[in-house]
């Protein structure tokens, strides 16, 4: 069965994502598109790419997710140095070694700019901090003066994941009017890109949602605690609220430990991964049963 998948942000939880993408394929869906934000994103361009689901596995949960946190000059210096990097350089680490490592997965597979993939396979939303609107890419590139099909899909994973003051913003440059765009994030503009996915065939959306509900109080003294503050609600807040019902896609809830960070080890996103996997796998099998897709 042909579905069009839609994945949602969420840092280093994404890995629960990658088995839920794992699980839809197990069951013997095909996407015929795949869109994401952030963490979904990378899920999303290793669906496009036609990892298979213990690929997948193998691959996500090889990736040493602490290196991607590669400071940037001065960081390091005590007391000042994230105060440093805020000011010189917009983050605390480097963006490029997400780039890299991505670049890597989706080489293996002979995939490495949009024209690469099946056309309309793969959507991943950034956000345009210079501009303040969403991109949707590839065909968001074209505003910008670039040729989608010569586009490195690494490149706009890299700005869809550069989450503020965590990661530097990618530089960006307009070939139509010669500015420099600063892109970040994708979650600032949808988390859960789910309106933009398009086409007739059924939509299945991956959402995380938190197994955690301890209280955790943040104190915001200055630019740095504040930085901190941010991000933890960027990634936590959503988790608090609850979920409204979607109409425009049956959404399959992937379970995941709100306090995982970029410290985990090989065996820790196997579970994690594993988890979302089969989680995915019992939701899908319920809505097999009940023959929502296929009324959709």
């Amino acid at each position: 069965m042909r579905i069009n998948g839609v994945f949602e942000g969420g840092g280093v939880r994404g890995v629960a994502l990658a088995g839920a993408a794992a699980a839809a394929l197990d069951a013997g869906l095909e996407f015929d598109r795949a869109v994401g934000t952030s963490a979904g994103a990378l899920v999303a361009s290793l669906v496009a790419a036609g990892y298979g689901p213990d690929e997948m596995a193998s691959s996500v949960c090889k990736v040493d997710w602490a290196g991607l946190l590669r400071p940037v000059p001065g960081a390091r210096i005590p007391l000042v140095g994230r105060h440093y990097a805020l000011l010189t350089r917009k983050g605390w680490y480097e963006s490029s070694r997400l780039e890299e490592v991505w670049g890597k997965l989706l080489g293996d597979r002979g995939v490495h700019t949009f024209g690469d993939v099946r056309p309309g396979s793969l959507g991943i939303v950034a956000t345009d901090l210079s501009h303040a609107r969403g991109v949707l890419m590839p065909e968001g590139l074209l505003r910008y003066g670039y040729d989608p099909e010569e586009f490195p899909i690494a490149r706009a994973l890299r700005m869809s994941a550069a989450v503020p003051f965590l990661f530097t913003p990618v530089k960006f440059r307009d070939r139509v009017t010669g500015e420099q765009v600063l892109m970040a994030d994708g979650a600032m503009a949808a988390n859960y890109p789910v309106s933009v996915v398009g086409g007739d065939l059924p939509v299945v959306g991956f959402r995380l949602i938190g197994i955690d509900d301890r209280h955790d109080h943040h104190v915001v003294r200055g630019p740095l605690t504040l930085a901190r503050s941010v991000l933890a609600a960027g990634v936590r807040a959503r988790y608090a609220l609850p979920r409204l019902i979607d109409q425009r896609a049956h959404v399959i809830e992937v379970p995941v430990d709100v306090d995982l960070d970029f410290e985990m080890s090989g065996r820790q996103a196997r579970v994690v991964f594993e988890r979302g996997r089969r989680a995915a796998a019992e939701q899908l099998s319920g809505l097999f049963e009940a023959q929502t897709l296929s009324a959709a």
